[in-house]
């Protein structure tokens, strides 16, 4: 358990264009392994709804479709139900809606956590997630946190971002009745829980009085350039959370792509079932490589431990043009660690090959000197 963190730089991956003006290439000619986003892209039905009538702009965006598709979707009022410009403006609002006057965070953890919680006003305490637990938090300890501190309000992340360590449905919702007497509430972050649905808590969340479920529309669907979010929670927190939200959040472009990739259930099944198979090839791969260390994920994405430096390797992979993420920006990792977003086969493969490489060239450097 750590204190008194103080990053305030917000690292992400993704930065395909940055790259692309660095090494004078097109963004297509780059292979990016620095964002988790779904390698197949958009569904093709999703193009072609924008295409397929015009989209008026002289009318002001209208969430309601939308709200419907997910109210019958996940079994939830449309009352419970908040849309936002995507999950990370979500998590400030929530954050804005609640003040919470100390919150908890589980680290390593996504970087726009700190950043709300600090532009809330909030005090700020850390749990630190541990590699030799595979990332998984002791709940008891979590509460004795909790109880101790005066903590009231607590961030999760499931599957975990980075390690795509998967919580359990079964200690989340423990975890919520033990903190509900207290008025704590639970935050829990569900942007690539379509990964793993059956660990969600969200079915249950409108009836809950300390739970907020957040996810995301566009990384599982591969739209994270349009921003669409969602919060699930009692009617009295989402009138809450949505008087913290401007109006209009999401454009009318967002609103159809994502009310149309929401009704393609053969994409999703689909997905799920290329990225398990695609996950377990690229962990068996990697398991090759000497040095080499990969954590356990239920997500579209790993993290691995090298013996060598990460931004080394984040640096020599520049030649490839691919990016990947070097894990140094979290607290509670180093620059031993790196995440792999999981993509197509032929490309997790060219990646593992490329690895084993540069562990080759390190293990020679080293016996030189």
């Amino acid at each position: 358990m750590v204190d008194n963190l103080n990053q305030d730089s917000a690292v992400h991956g993704g930065a395909v264009h940055e790259a692309a003006r660095r090494w004078r290439v097109r963004p297509e000619e780059i292979l990016d392994f620095s964002a988790n986003i779904n390698p197949s892209g958009p569904q093709p039905s999703v193009i072609e709804e924008l295409l397929r009538a015009p989209i008026d702009i002289r009318w002001y965006p209208d969430s309601t479709r939308l709200i419907g598709i997910l109210s019958e979707k996940l079994g939830v009022p449309a009352g419970s139900i908040t849309i936002g410009n995507g999950s990370a403006a979500l998590i400030f609002a929530v954050l804005r809606a609640l003040r919470p006057k100390r919150a908890l965070l589980l680290h390593p953890a996504f970087a726009e956590y700190q950043r709300a919680v600090k532009a809330a006003g909030a005090k700020m305490d850390s749990y630190l997630l541990r590699e030799q637990q595979s990332f998984q938090p002791d709940y008891e300890a979590l509460h004795t946190m909790v109880c101790s501190r005066g903590i009231d309000l607590v961030l999760l992340n499931n599957p975990h971002n980075p390690s795509g360590a998967l919580l359990s449905r079964g200690d989340i919702e423990n975890l919520s009745a033990l903190l509900e007497p207290r008025r704590v509430c639970l935050v829990v972050d569900e942007a690539f829980i379509d990964y793993a649905p059956e660990a969600s808590v969200l079915p249950g969340a409108s009836n809950l009085s300390n739970v907020i479920v957040i996810r995301s529309l566009t990384k599982f669907y591969a739209i994270p350039g349009l921003r669409v979010g969602y919060a699930v929670c009692n009617h009295i927190f989402a009138s809450r959370l949505k008087y913290q939200i401007e109006g209009w959040p999401v454009s009318s472009i967002a609103l159809r792509a994502a009310a149309k990739a929401l009704t393609d259930l053969l994409y999703e099944e689909r997905t799920r079932d290329q990225n398990e198979t695609a996950r377990r090839e690229f962990v068996e791969e990697l398991r090759k490589i000497q040095g080499i260390t990969v954590f356990p994920s239920s997500a579209n994405f790993l993290l691995v431990k090298l013996r060598g430096s990460g931004s080394h390797l984040q640096h020599w992979l520049e030649r490839h043009r691919i990016l990947i993420r070097c894990c140094d920006s979290f607290t509670g990792l180093n620059d031993n660690f790196i995440r792999l977003a999981v993509r197509l086969p032929e490309e997790n493969m060219r990646l593992a090959g490329l690895i084993k490489e540069w562990v080759g060239l390190e293990s020679r450097k080293d016996y030189q000197r």
